[in-house]
């Protein structure tokens, strides 16, 4: 059980991303929370970096976004689902990227967000739609 929380970044009180003494990542957002291991920081951030508004999915292990028929976005981690919008995803991408700076997880001098290239063992796979999807 997690006692103490370090704040690494957060625009309101329903979207923190913090860090445990046991060095778990806690992102909370509105009613979720996503525990993860720091080193997924990164590839969550590129994943988001990667998303197109004309994709339908992207997916690099374990996170996929998927576009909803109604338009709105689903985050997963593993089997847990976030429900976003456009900019939510690109105020989540803001959040990720102040915590990583605050852990170091960039290179020496980051003074803008870094594409960050994801390794082979996590291939983003990008899918646009079917025209027979668009309306």
């Amino acid at each position: 059980m997690c006692h103490k929380l370090t704040i690494l970044a957060r625009d309101s009180a329903n979207r923190i991303i913090a860090q445990c003494e046991h060095g778990t990542i806690h992102l909370y957002w509105a009613r979720a929370a996503l525990f993860l291991h720091p080193a997924e920081l990164l590839p969550l951030l590129a994943l988001i970096q990667c998303w197109k508004p004309d994709f339908e999915e992207a997916r690099s292990e374990p996170f996929c976004i998927v576009r909803r028929l109604d338009g709105s976005l689903q985050l997963w981690y593993r089997e847990i689902g976030v429900h976003l919008s456009q900019s939510d995803l690109y105020d989540l991408a803001a959040l990720l990227w102040h915590a990583a700076a605050r852990l170091k997880l960039f290179g020496p001098e980051p003074l803008t967000p870094l594409s960050h290239t994801l390794e082979s063992s996590r291939p983003v796979t990008c899918v646009l739609p079917r025209p027979e999807w668009r309306n």
